[in-house]
């Protein structure tokens, strides 16, 4: 009997950890995957009226997390790319990336399984000093996997767009080669300063390439 009154014991102990670990990584994955904002100013109140919606803000992050979750690099294969490059400084980033992403429904589609896809800022021709956020978007990998496909806006109003790149979260880096580093970053955060209904607005999130790494 009173083995049996130890194993109850042990058996509940048990259930109270696996609790505790599930609920606290909810909270780290929740945190992590979570794309947030910071509505404070940033240096000043626009002058630009209206600017980006809020809406529109969230499915471009979303546009590009989700994209960059669908890298696909090998390191044999000269053309599968991962280059990020910056411009600028401080709160006035215009940061490129250039990558190789599989399609989500190339099989039903007919399309290549793998595709290129670049995201950078062009200017506003009707807004001085904001930016329009691009994708870049190549139906498939050629000779020329920073060029080439069509170009869509993911948002306007936008006064900065910054990109970092990091292995183990500890130490980031502004700019990341494939083809001097062999591999794949393990997380990037993606940043934009967007101008929203007068004001500078922050937006930040964490993207995870590598999904379909070789």
């Amino acid at each position: 009997m009173k083995i049996e009154r130890l194993n109850l014991q042990r058996k509940g102990f048990t259930l109270i950890e696996i609790s505790i670990v599930v609920m606290i990584l909810g909270v780290i994955f929740t945190g992590l995957f979570s794309t947030y904002y910071t509505s404070l100013r940033i240096s000043r109140e626009s002058s630009s009226p209206g600017g980006a919606a809020k809406r529109d803000i969230l499915l471009a992050m979303e546009n590009i997390r989700s994209t960059i979750a669908m890298t696909y690099f090998h390191q044999t294969q000269r053309r599968l790319i991962f280059i990020g490059r910056n411009d600028g400084r401080g709160l006035d980033r215009r940061d490129r990336l250039d990558f190789a992403a599989t399609h989500p429904n190339s099989e039903e589609t007919s399309m290549p399984e793998v595709r290129e896809v670049s995201f950078y800022l062009k200017p506003m021709l009707d807004v001085p000093d904001y930016y329009q956020l691009i994708r870049r978007e190549d139906e498939m990998v050629d000779r020329y996997p920073k060029s080439g496909g069509t170009e869509y806006t993911l948002l306007t109003h936008v006064k900065s767009f910054q990109l970092k790149y990091s292995r183990t979260g500890a130490k980031w880096e502004d700019e990341w080669d494939s083809k001097l580093t062999k591999v794949l970053p393990r997380l990037i955060r993606i940043e934009v300063i967007v101008n929203s209904g007068k004001k500078e607005v922050r937006y930040e999130t964490l993207a995870f390439p590598g999904i379909l790494f070789k």
